[in-house]
């Protein structure tokens, strides 16, 4: 067993995912990724702001 029979079934795999799902999707998965990071960011900060305010509270924001 070497490399290359490890290594050819995941480069079949990857072909086939490149192919058959990321090519018709076009940029619908870019936009995707976009506004998946956008939520999160709003999400951190809204987060954030609570652990803030609560530390303010308690007095022991540093």
């Amino acid at each position: 067993m070497n490399l290359q029979t490890v290594l050819a079934p995941i480069v079949d795999i990857s072909q086939w995912f490149f192919r058959n799902v990321m090519e018709p999707l076009g940029n619908t998965f870019s936009i995707i990724c976009i506004i998946g990071a956008f939520g999160g960011i709003y999400l951190w900060i809204s987060m954030q702001k609570r652990f803030t305010a609560e530390a303010k509270k308690n007095g022991t924001i540093i």
